[in-house]
């Protein structure tokens, strides 16, 4: 037999014996089970009689309400239809409660009918369980004689309702009540206690059965631990004792005793992992000669891969430095984020080294250093182009710590560093230049020249801060260009609804106020028509510098289109919306404009103002608001700000 199926055997009995035997003693127990049937059928019957009780209660409550309603309506004879239909009412509740009646007693009754047939039929067996119940039938067939009469009265009750007779007070009180009063003060009241009493029996009942049941698990347990006891000495006899002798063999072998053995006298489980043991003892005695062999001339090239690992370690981490910073260049959005990455990432490349990243300025005519990093410093931070030989050839230029070494001039006279030059080329264009030098002799570590990798890394180091600085600016011009009016160098349309819509949401959630503000110039085209398109550029021109210079740090001024223009400006409410639109108007129509020598006359403006939240939560209606205050201050007469109107919903 298999080792499995022996201890599933074993587990089985250990485990559902004790559990079987419970459940026999107690579940099984004839006694305990006819008990709890009786209990349950003592509280159907004790529930039942509280019932009873409600219903002739609630019968009499009905009957004193139908009799109230027939004396209301003696004395109040103009209210006869609702008295009568309240009356009809109370004597259908009472007939429906009459009925309810007759139903929860014959409900007792079947009840009742039923335990007595099931005593019968277990007296042979338990005579116990016939004791206390004799009281109950009798008091329940003494109820149904008494629910004929109850029936019958209450019929006659509602008769003599229902005919406005006068006998209906009378047979109320010395006939219907007294009788349903005597049935709840006696014989509901007795079932009730009977069923109490008879509970309490079965209760009595139950403790005797399960305190027997009880005596009688425990010894059927102390069996089952027993013959537990027994099963578990024979499974560790026949399965532990081999498991411990393998384990002291594995021992054995693991100290190195490859002598060790293990005798096999069984065909199971056991038996075959004993002949694999052995199988493998001798398997390892022969590997390990090998492997004292093999171990010798892997010490030998274990050293030089050890000498081999350092520099390829070495070159891995550079390799990913240079990696990460190739990314993070591409992730910059700004020159000076650019030049903080170089920075850090040449600390981690060029260790014992210091070294500067210098670009062009606007003018082309000097460089200035961008970043620097290291213990040394450069002796200029901004120089001509000719002073580097680098920039002068075109290609990177080193200079040795030697005295007769070629260097260039920003790193000063008196310096006999080991220093290099590297052009910063991109699209063609040279953007810069990469300098790195070595530090002062004396430091720790410090290297007294620049090695050929360090010199191909800085090449590589260079071609990704050119190609990532040539692309940042690259970036800011088409920025530029996207969001400026390329005549007034204002933002433009563009620029506007992406600020708008930005400059809403902000003051919608601080709840704060925003002023709109669209001017145009008035009579544009015929200005246009007299001193031609020119002098229209002229005006429009000036007028983006006026609006420049009027808006606060935070404001926007747009040009919207044509000789339209627009400002934002945020957390102003409407009046000083409209005031600084009135300054706005005011000193642009003081301006004297000239164009070639020729006065164009005065120029005045229209302006349209609204104002969150007074016209509008969005961008389209807050412009749709100026615009309209617009178009009236052309109508008006223009040169002059008008005020939105606000519509009736905004006003509420």
């Amino acid at each position: 037999m298999k080792i499995r199926t022996k201890l599933l055997l074993a587990l089985a009995m250990i485990s559902l014996f004790p559990s079987i035997a419970a459940y026999v003693a107690l579940i099984g127990n004839p006694g305990i089970a006819f008990s709890l049937r009786m209990n349950d059928y003592e509280a159907e019957q004790g529930l039942t009689a509280q019932r009873l009780q409600t219903d002739l209660y609630a019968a009499l409550s009905d009957a004193e309400e139908s009799q109230y309603e027939s004396y209301q309506m003696q004395f109040d004879p103009r209210g006869h239809d609702g008295i009568d239909h309240q009356r009809r009412l109370a004597n259908t509740a009472l007939r429906s409660q009459i009925e309810t009646y007759g139903t929860d007693l014959a409900s007792t009754t079947l009840s009742e009918k039923q335990q007595v047939q099931e005593i019968v039929a277990a007296s042979a067996k338990n005579r116990e369980s016939q004791s206390g119940d004799a009281g109950e039938t009798p008091l329940l067939a003494q109820l149904g004689e008494s629910f004929l009469s109850i029936k019958a009265n209450s019929e006659r009750f509602i008769e003599l309702s229902d005919d406005f007779s006068q006998t209906e007070a009378d047979f109320l009180q010395q006939t219907f009540e007294p009788e349903l009063r005597s049935e709840l003060a006696t014989t509901s009241q007795e079932l009730a206690s009977d069923s109490v009493g008879m509970s309490e029996v079965n209760r009595r009942n139950i403790e005797k059965a399960l305190k027997a049941s009880y005596d009688q698990t425990i010894l059927i347990v102390l069996l089952g631990v027993a013959v537990s006891i027994g099963l578990a000495a024979v499974l560790s006899r026949a399965v532990i004792g081999p498991i411990q002798k393998l384990r002291d063999a594995a021992l054995l072998l693991g100290e190195g005793h490859m002598d060790t053995r293990i005798s096999v006298r069984s065909n199971d489980e056991l038996g075959e992992l004993g002949s694999s043991f052995n199988t493998m003892a001798d398997s390892l005695t022969m590997l390990i000669g090998e492997r004292s062999r093999a171990q010798n001339a892997l010490s030998k090239t274990h050293e030089s891969l050890k000498e081999s690992m350092g520099e390829l370690e070495s070159r891995n981490r550079e390799a990913g430095t240079l990696s990460e910073m190739a990314d993070l260049l591409q992730s910059c959005l700004t020159l000076e984020e650019a030049s903080r990455v170089i920075a850090s990432s040449a600390k981690k490349l060029f260790t014992g080294f210091s070294g500067a990243v210098l670009v062009f300025s606007a003018s082309r005519n000097v460089l200035e250093a961008i970043t620097t990093w290291g213990g040394s410093s450069l002796a200029e931070r901004v120089f001509s182009p000719n002073d580097c030989w680098a920039l002068r050839r075109g290609r990177l230029h080193l200079s040795t710590s030697d005295d007769g070494a070629i260097r260039c001039a920003h790193f000063g006279a008196e310096s006999r560093l080991s220093s290099l030059c590297t052009p910063l080329m991109a699209h063609g264009e040279t953007l810069g230049i990469f300098c790195l030098m070595t530090d002062p002799i004396g430091l720790v570590g410090a290297p007294s020249s620049i090695s050929e990798f360090n010199i191909q890394l800085a090449v590589s180091v260079a071609e990704h801060a050119a190609l990532s600085i040539a692309n940042l600016k690259l970036r800011e011009k088409l920025r530029y260009q996207s969001i400026r009016d390329p005549l007034t160098g204002l933002f433009n349309r563009r620029f506007l609804d992406e600020s708008l819509e930005r400059e809403l949401a902000r003051a919608i959630r601080k709840n704060r106020s925003l002023g709109v503000i669209m001017l145009d110039v008035d009579r544009f085209k015929k200005f246009n028509d007299i001193f031609g398109h020119d002098a229209g550029d002229t005006v429009l021109k000036e007028l983006g510098a006026r609006l420049a210079k009027f808006i606060r740090v935070g404001d926007l001024a747009c040009r919207y289109g044509g000789e339209e223009f627009t400002l934002i400006l945020p957390e102003s409410s409407l009046e000083d919306t409209r005031r600084r639109a009135e300054e706005l108007r005011i000193s642009f129509e003081q301006l004297s404009l000239k164009h070639r020598d020729i006065v164009l006359g005065k120029v005045t403006l229209s302006l349209g103002v609204a104002a969150l939240p007074e016209h509008g939560t969005t961008a389209v209606q807050l412009l749709a608001a100026a615009d309209g205050a617009l178009f009236r201050a052309k109508n008006e007469g223009r040169d002059r700000v008008t005020v939105a109107e606000i519509s009736a919903d905004r006003s509420e």
